[in-house]
């Protein structure tokens, strides 16, 4: 089997971080893999749609791999008239699309030859909402290659921000977007600073230009209620594992998103992580085996779940690296890669 994986947009670095490590560790006996660069480039695109055609051809490419529904759109008309097959790995629930977007996602659903959901809560929604048929999906969790993360380059987070030896270290990543709900964490925040503990939250995330009025929102509750002196702002970063591996508790409030990355990242670097309980949660903690689970949008348990860890942090350290190398072997490259070869194969067979 030939495989190419289409790299997306610099902003989906976390796609395109699994594509690499994809391509840095299948062995042939896997799959043949090739790479290409991102087709929507400025002023590029039909040179770009011209040369991935001739890409195709010229390599016997039995499989061409998206991982956007816009780059998936593209593909089908590049590959029309040629005997290839279109997988489409899915990373959103697409709610906000009016009429044009979600007629082409519809299409592209339609007429994807296979398409790879993050969740089966994300499967089940694809399933309803836009009559995805059950045969031509299934759910395979995002993975990571341990050995390029573990080689991250050690920066301290206390140093450049100035933030106490003698606070607790809390974290959360993502940027601020309803589906990573960092309301509910501000407001936990709130709670936990009257029980006298000291500690920090380093917020690491990016604004997003659609969703200034949420930010905003967040700014002014941080404001409001005095919170300066507990959260720190670190901005959007490309260093997860060096922040992760220098946190006591990893914190987080998932909203409606397909997978919550940031979550699998702090298990699988063995931080505490305190997370709500919600179906994808659930899911990715395997029932909270490998997480604490706060009752959702109730800002007091959170901050009382957030206390406890903190308070045996010493204990609940021990079973972070339990829940590391339990947490590696799920959600490794490896495992990823043996079952693309068993999707890339039932579609090969269905020629």
């Amino acid at each position: 089997m030939r495989i190419v994986f289409l790299h997306t947009k610099p902003s989906h670095y976390h796609r395109n971080n699994l594509i690499t490590d994809i391509l840095s560790n299948v062995k042939k006996t896997d799959f043949q893999a090739f790479d290409f660069p991102h087709l929507r480039q400025h002023e590029k695109l039909l040179t770009n749609l011209f040369n991935l055609r001739k890409f195709i051809k010229n390599n016997k490419i039995d499989i061409v791999h998206t991982y956007d529904y816009n780059d998936a759109y593209l593909v089908l008309k590049v590959v029309k008239g040629l005997n290839v097959k279109v997988v489409f790995s899915d990373y959103e629930y697409h709610d906000e699309h009016k009429r044009f977007k979600r007629n082409i996602f519809k299409k592209v659903l339609r007429k994807v030859d296979y398409v790879i959901c993050q969740s089966e809560a994300h499967k089940n929604y694809l399933i309803n909402n836009f009559k995805l048929s059950q045969n031509k999906c299934s759910k395979l969790f995002h993975a990571f290659c341990f050995e390029r993360l573990d080689k991250y380059e050690y920066k301290s987070v206390r140093d450049e921000f100035f933030i106490d030896d003698f606070r607790y270290l809390i974290g959360t990543i993502g940027d601020f977007t309803p589906e990573h709900n960092i309301m509910s964490i501000f407001k936990m925040i709130k709670k936990l600073r009257r029980t006298g503990r000291n500690f920090t939250c380093v917020v690491a995330g990016g604004q997003i230009e659609e969703y200034d009025t949420y930010y905003n929102s967040c700014k002014y509750y941080y404001l409001i209620q005095g919170l300066d002196n507990y959260i720190t702002y670190i901005g959007k970063r490309d260093d997860d594992a060096n922040l992760l591996n220098q946190l006591d508790l990893f914190v987080y409030s998932s909203g409606k998103e397909p997978i919550a990355i940031p979550v699998i990242e702090a298990m699988t670097q063995g931080v505490n992580v305190v997370a709500n309980d919600c179906d994808l949660i659930r899911e990715i903690s395997f029932n909270g085996k490998y997480a604490v689970m706060y009752e959702e949008d109730n800002d007091k348990d959170f901050a009382l779940k957030t206390r406890e860890v903190l308070l045996n942090l010493e204990d609940n350290k021990l079973i972070s690296q339990v829940v590391k190398e339990e947490t590696r072997e799920i959600y490794s490259i490896k495992r990823h890669i043996s079952a693309l070869g068993n999707i890339y194969s039932t579609i090969i067979d269905d020629k």
